[in-house]
């Protein structure tokens, strides 16, 4: 939710972008063709503007909450030790804060439409940020899920349910397809590289090398996806291609979402992302785990008579490792300073349905967070809270929630 103050800014910063597109020389027509010039031009106008606050966000659904004995981190820094569950999160623990012991106001399955939102109807985080953030960004958010769409939703816009978008096929011509100048002939890349050889005299020398770095991404996310497929081009995917979204690439799905997450941030095409793993069901498996079930099961009964949920911690710690390898990738395209990701649930201890204790992860955001800490909340605290916090680091108010003392710096 914006204030006046946040509205009038945006008017402002909407005349201040069409007369930098005027006096730069780059015909309109050719900022439709590719996104990546028009992404290129909102990242010239927003870096003139930016507060040096974060000013990307990405928001995280995992369901199936955590056991916290299991869960919990102790220590701090290089020191710090994972629990059973979190340790996938290890290789970047320095980069996290891990909030625990918290509450959650709407556990259970089914409550995805309000994790993200102050009300079942109300606009969620991702569209209230993308709003504040990059309201010229091509696009103002994107949401990706993996196997996520068939149980709830989570984005809301001015009311409107938004499905996610699962395919990572669809979702790369989407982002990053060109909307003019191209056809089943003509590779994306082709139209980009193209575009970008037009305005290489028009930009500064740091503009052409993050030109390039953007090419690059593109590219090298182009190439797994087609390695994904068998080696056909994806280049110019029509609308809607259908990808056979099957369990047994559950992984490679989860971590071509987090590139197309990346390079979207990366090139200025957004500045605000969200990513759920599943649906509020969870029903799907990840077939590479010893377990082979679902992973609705391995919370409900499906430890084979072992204590400590041995398959519900296999599966948990692993989801963990895919926000892991998220913001690595954040860091490797040198951009986690400048974005917060929020890890948000539905639950505490998934096999009771729990509203506490609660784990959340908070990570990026540069000196503005408290990283390599456990922060030991409190179940006065829950994830409305986690949400009005990530924002808040950005310098954004969503309208709800309180911040949680030890997360900013």
């Amino acid at each position: 939710m914006m204030n006046k103050d946040q509205l009038n800014k945006l008017a402002m910063s909407r005349r201040s972008l069409l007369k930098m597109v005027a006096a730069s020389g780059i015909s309109s027509t050719l900022i439709r063709t590719s996104p990546l010039v028009a992404g290129m031009l909102f990242s010239r106008h927003a870096d003139a503007q930016e507060s040096g606050l974060p000013n990307k966000t990405i928001s995280i659904f995992t369901p199936g909450g955590a056991i916290a004995d299991l869960w919990n981190p102790t220590g701090t820094g290089n020191d710090m030790v994972m629990g059973a569950m979190s340790q996938g999160y290890d290789s970047v623990k320095n980069d996290c804060n891990f909030l625990v012991n918290m509450a959650h106001g709407n556990a259970g399955h089914g409550r995805m439409p309000i994790i993200w939102a102050k009300e079942w109807n109300s606009d969620s985080y991702d569209v209230i940020m993308g709003n504040a953030l990059g309201p010229d960004m091509p696009f103002r958010y994107i949401n990706l899920g993996v196997h996520s769409n068939g149980a709830n939703y989570m984005t809301k816009d001015n009311k409107n349910r938004i499905p996610f978008q699962d395919n990572p096929f669809t979702v790369f011509d989407l982002v990053f397809g060109s909307s003019q100048g191209s056809s089943a002939k003509t590779p994306i890349m082709n139209a980009h590289v193209s575009a970008a050889n037009a305005i290489r005299s028009k930009l500064a020398g740091y503009e052409v090398q993050r030109m390039d770095d953007h090419l690059d991404a593109i590219a090298d996310t182009q190439r797994r996806l087609d390695e994904l497929s068998g080696g056909s081009s994806c280049g110019i995917a029509p609308d809607n291609t259908e990808f056979a979204l099957t369990h047994e690439t559950f992984s490679q799905q989860a971590r071509l979402q987090a590139d197309i997450a990346v390079a979207a941030l990366q090139c200025g095409l957004t500045r605000s992302v969200s990513l759920a793993y599943g649906n509020s069901q969870c029903d799907f498996r990840i077939p590479e785990l010893s377990y082979q079930g679902v992973y609705h099961q391995s919370i409900h009964g499906g430890g084979g008579g072992k204590v400590n949920y041995p398959y519900y911690t296999e599966m948990r710690s692993h989801m963990a490792s895919y926000n892991a390898y998220l913001i690595q990738q954040l860091r490797s395209a040198g951009i986690l300073d400048s974005t917060v990701v929020v890890e948000t649930t539905d639950m505490g201890h998934a096999d009771t349905h729990s509203a506490s204790p609660v784990a959340y992860t908070i990570a990026g955001g540069g000196t503005r967070i408290n990283h390599g800490v456990v922060t030991n909340a409190g179940t006065g605290y829950d994830h409305h809270d986690v949400l009005y916090t990530a924002a808040q680091a950005c310098g954004v108010d969503i309208g709800f929630g309180k911040e949680i003392p030890g997360v900013i710096a």
